[in-house]
């Protein structure tokens, strides 16, 4: 054996010892998908093959949405292998609905604009199952109604950063999310909206961009964090509980689990952009 050998690999067992060992990644806790797609059934319409909005708060509880909730709902509903996603897509199908210029990055397609929000009444449908009629309406992009401000919304920064990405804008997709990763103040997204309850949807937004970005360094502590908010407001039910409020840090439940939130969470886990 050469007389430098040894020498060398001393060197090298120095040189390995003295390295920071590097962190195990973190995990992040999640909701439970059994449960949630119980939820997502057990909100289903038979009379209409849709879903209703919410569980007690009036009049969503007599409200059936098809979009945002619908049109989030299929594609929930089939991330989380429930058949009942045929169920519901051919029943927009039957109102000619699949976007709606609001939601629609999430389901794929990009959008060109920002406006206000319209909603149509296209009438009613009676359910024995919940003994109560159901109001079927449609939330619309409002063409006629630009917003101007919409970098100052956490919803509305996630849909531009999504649409980039559709695009192939991938720089673009990233400076609206430093932008997004400004909203966050430690406990939820503090933007125009917020009014002192944060919404939970936003967080389920937050982490499907994450994800869609390749899960950056930057807001890693933010996912995780949502993460823990999404499973803490998951209800007995398997719902997700629209808001929340932090006091002392403990998470503190503010409305009803719903539809749209729970397609939302459901979408921001298991969802994929194709891009």
């Amino acid at each position: 054996m050469s007389p430098k050998r040894p020498a060398l690999l001393a060197l090298l067992f120095i040189l390995l010892t003295s390295l920071p060992l590097a962190e195990p990644p973190v995990s992040a806790p999640a909701p439970k998908a059994a449960a949630l797609r119980e939820f997502l059934e057990s909100q289903y319409v038979p009379s209409a093959g849709l879903l209703r909005a919410s569980v007690n708060s009036y009049p969503d509880n007599e409200t059936i949405w098809l979009a945002n909730d619908n049109i989030l709902a299929a594609k929930a509903l089939k991330l989380l292998g429930s058949p009942l996603w045929r169920n519901v897509s051919r029943s927009l199908a039957a109102y000619g609905v699949a976007f709606n210029g609001v939601v629609d990055p999430l389901l794929g397609r990009p959008l060109d604009g920002f406006f206000c929000p319209e909603v149509k009444t296209l009438g009613g449908v009676y359910s024995k199952k919940f003994n109560a009629t159901f109001t079927l309406k449609l939330e619309l992009a409002n063409r006629s109604c630009v917003m101007r401000d919409w970098r100052s919304y956490a919803d509305l920064v996630v849909y531009g950063a999504l649409s980039d990405l559709l695009r192939g804008k991938r720089n673009d997709a990233l400076r609206l999310y430093s932008r997004l990763l400004s909203m966050w103040d430690g406990s939820g997204f503090r933007d125009k909206a917020f009014s002192g309850v944060y919404q939970s949807y936003k967080c389920a937004l937050f982490i499907y961009l994450y994800r869609a970005l390749g899960e950056p360094e930057s807001g890693r502590g933010i996912y995780v964090r949502c993460s823990e908010v999404l499973t803490e407001l998951q209800s007995k039910d398997g719902g997700i509980v629209t808001g929340y409020r932090v006091r002392d840090g403990r998470i503190i439940p503010v409305g009803d689990p719903n539809t749209e939130t729970t397609s939302m969470v459901a979408i921001g886990l298991y969802g994929r952009l194709r891009v």
